[in-house]
């Protein structure tokens, strides 16, 4: 938790997956300051989706995120995943419009990692200490 899930019609090359998993995570946990181990990244291809769009990101967070806090996860997901995906082969007219994103908030209550009840958003190092390694 949280679990982001980044959907397109034409697949992503490896080197481009993790540029997009490790800027998806890095970004959460900047905004967030929840712990990198807790983010998860997993990727679809083959997916039909708007055309006019070049990837669809979901993601599932942990309910209590303010809207400011939400609104910069968005915009830095959209500016990893073109900044990831346009390079001088493709086209460098594709701009953040064509990256979708959609955060749904889910109680902490609701998610288990490492087989222990999540920490509500703030709480993650008493949580830590007691539960990781």
């Amino acid at each position: 938790m949280p679990l982001y899930t980044v959907s397109t019609f034409n697949p992503i090359p490896q080197d481009k997956k993790q540029i997009i998993a490790k800027g998806i995570t890095d970004t959460h946990c900047e905004i967030t300051g929840a712990p990198a181990q807790f983010v998860q990244v997993l990727f679809f291809h083959g997916i039909k989706i708007n055309k006019k769009q070049i990837a669809y990101v979901t993601g599932s967070i942990r309910s209590g995120r303010d809207a400011s806090t939400k609104n910069k996860i968005i915009t830095g997901f959209k500016e990893v995943i073109v900044n990831a995906i346009v390079t001088k082969q493709t086209n460098d007219s594709i701009g953040p419009e064509r990256v979708s994103v959609v955060l749904q908030d889910v109680p902490a209550k609701w998610a288990i990692e490492g087989g222990a009840i999540m920490p509500e958003p703030g709480q993650e190092a008493e949580w830590l200490e007691k539960y990781a390694n």
